[in-house]
């Protein structure tokens, strides 16, 4: 029988109203069109582009064929065809340096207008969605490591129209419609042209996927070989060199004498500008230098994102509509801990915009940052006043601390070294959903080295019972996700299987996982996904190179990125776990030396 379901309907429920995407999380500025005809700078820029992919054949202006004969000729011949429009964008890099900076440059681009592409009949156009994916983070900090090796350097250089350099595969034909403005006179005849694309222009779909096989089968010719399981990083066995490829930036250390050689094979097939020092890397600014510790000598590296910062400060005293004289003085990021209040917070429009911008430069080189804005990232959805109040808390923390720079360093011969990762938790720390907050640190460690490579921090997927629960699973992912997938890079950097030390300050948690066997913990399995008895068993089997043990908690380094510090001294302690030299504490309260140094007890 025919029933009456209106009364089931239920009116939806905006989670997140006035919902603002986060887009402009990274350094450069866009353009928009009427600033790039009024400015000659962008405008040059674009029209040099346009230029450049004319003269390097991006598509084929002698194809030039009114559409819908294309159409109707793939029709009759049972093909598949796509048409898409081509346009220009415009960016400032380095939009956060001051007018007139060297580093603040016009970067005009002609792109393929990938999310509108039709077929022969009208309808949108399917794609094999061909998969790109450049080297992380880590991988970068990684070659940055090597660079610090006795005798070794690290350069950087850019793809020259890295895409373009690939040809647009599969056996269906692009065609693109040109702007009227950018058209040639004896296009006027036609009533739409169209022409060929060639080439993997930007915005196409499947032009990544098309440009990394372009850069993988060249690297591969010269002898680079794929790290396992970490895409496009590559070592190069012979000469010593580890490279990352991140889109157009290309990344490599390897011995001084050597790099030359690397370049210039990679140069015959890939077209780039001249390498140069590494310097400026995704926005973040590097400073390489020698200096001694412990009266030793040692190669450093800071890491300086200092203009990306303030912009990230200016860019929510702008959105939040605020003077800059509410920013207030904030030693730690964190307020001091309070019950969460009801009622939708008034910056909720706006906190992706301000979080998602955050988050980059945290993860680059800003790690002090990632708990915080993880939080509050995870509370998008759910904005209280509360998070009004600790938004602003970190942009006045970050305010203070925008000079803020993360080292590292490498005082000892690659034989030396090992890893050590750090896995922390806290116990329900969030006290709306009571869950545990999961840290991850990593570095490469030695008597006289200590280099960051990787942190995170994650917000448990339900509630833990327990604090060898919550630490159970932080370890797992510590191992998981960091731990064993960066031997792949070092085992064959070092040519040797490399020491991983998982550093632990829970004794409970370190006896269930060395006994494999937990009568308290049999749910975990179903509840968090995670595996006692596999934890047991990577230790065991592997125990000549990866070993568990534990630490003292005043040296666990993951802490920072599990709990909410609002005491200055502790903050700053943690801050020295991790890389970050604060000059206003005491030499001896800065212990970064200490720890990193440390090995696991048995």
């Amino acid at each position: 029988m025919p029933l009456d379901d209106e009364a089931d309907k239920q009116e939806h429920r905006v989670k997140c109203e006035a919902y603002s995407p986060p887009f402009n999380a990274m350094v450069a500025r866009t353009i928009s069109n009427k600033e790039v005809q009024n400015n000659p700078k962008f405008k040059a820029a674009v029209t040099l582009e346009l230029a450049k992919l004319r003269n390097g054949g991006c598509w084929d202006e002698s194809s030039v064929r009114e559409w819908r004969d294309v159409a109707a000729e793939a029709r009759a011949n049972g093909k598949e065809v796509h048409v898409g429009r081509i346009f220009p964008i415009c960016v400032e890099k380095g939009s956060e340096l001051p007018e007139g900076h060297p580093d603040r440059k016009a970067k005009g681009r002609i792109v393929f207008q990938g999310n509108n592409v039709k077929d022969q009949d009208a309808s949108h156009a399917i794609f094999s969605e061909l998969s790109s994916s450049p080297a992380s983070i880590e991988a970068a900090k990684a070659v940055d490591s090597v660079g610090l090796f006795p005798g070794n350097i690290s350069q950087t250089c850019d793809a020259e129209q890295a895409y373009i350099q690939a040809r647009l595969g599969g056996d269906v034909v692009t065609w693109i419609r040109i702007p009227k403005e950018y058209q040639p006179k004896e296009w006027n005849k036609y009533r739409e042209p169209v022409v060929k694309l060639v080439m993997a222009l930007y915005g196409h779909p499947d032009s990544g996927g098309y440009w990394e096989a372009h850069c993988d089968v060249r690297l591969k010719k010269e002898g680079f070989i794929p790290v396992t399981e970490w895409r496009s990083t590559y070592w190069h066995a012979k000469l010593k060199c580890l490279l990352t490829v991140y889109v157009d930036d290309f990344k490599m250390a390897g011995p001084k004498d050597n790099m030359a050689i690397a370049w210039k094979s990679i140069r015959k097939h890939i077209l780039t500008d001249t390498p140069v020092a590494s310097a400026k890397y995704l926005g973040c600014a590097h400073r390489v230098f020698d200096s001694t510790r412990n009266g030793l000598p040692t190669r450093e590296i800071e890491y300086d994102m200092s203009d990306f910062m303030r912009q990230c400060v200016d860019s929510y005293l702008a959105l939040a509509e605020k003077d800059p004289k509410s920013l207030k003085s904030a030693a730690t990021p964190f307020l001091d801990e309070q019950e969460d209040e009801v009622g939708t917070g008034h910056l909720q429009s706006i906190a992706c915009k301000v979080l998602m911008k955050i988050l980059y430069g945290a993860r680059m080189a800003r790690p002090d940052l990632l708990k915080a804005v993880s939080y509050l990232a995870s509370r998008v959805t759910k904005w209280s006043l509360a998070c009004d109040r600790s938004l602003h808390r970190l942009i006045c923390y970050i305010h203070q601390t925008v000079g803020e720079k993360q080292c590292g360093w490498i005082g000892d011969s690659p034989s030396k070294l090992y890893l050590n990762l750090y896995a922390d938790a806290d116990f329900a720390g969030c006290k709306v959903t009571m869950r545990s907050t999961s840290g991850v640190f990593m570095t490469l460690a030695g008597p006289n080295s200590c280099m960051p490579l990787a942190a995170a921090s994650r917000k448990q997927t339900c509630v833990s019972h327990s604090t060898p629960e919550a630490e159970i699973v932080a370890l797992d992912a510590a191992m998981r996700s960091t731990g064993i997938p960066s031997l792949e890079i070092w085992d064959l950097v070092f040519g040797r299987p490399t020491q991983l030390n998982l550093l632990e300050d829970n004794t409970t948690c370190i006896q269930i996982i060395k006994t494999g066997k937990s009568p308290t913990l049999r749910h975990l399995g179903r509840t968090h996904g995670v595996s006692i008895k596999w934890l047991h068993e990577v230790f065991r089997k592997h125990k000549s190179n990866i070993k568990l043990g534990y630490i003292d908690t005043k040296l666990q380094a993951a802490d920072i990125f599990t709990k909410p510090f609002s005491n200055k001294l502790l903050w700053q302690h943690a801050l020295s776990l991790i890389g970050f030299h604060n000059p206003t504490v005491k030499e001896e309260e800065n212990k970064t030396d200490i720890i990193y140094r440390n090995k696991p007890s048995n």
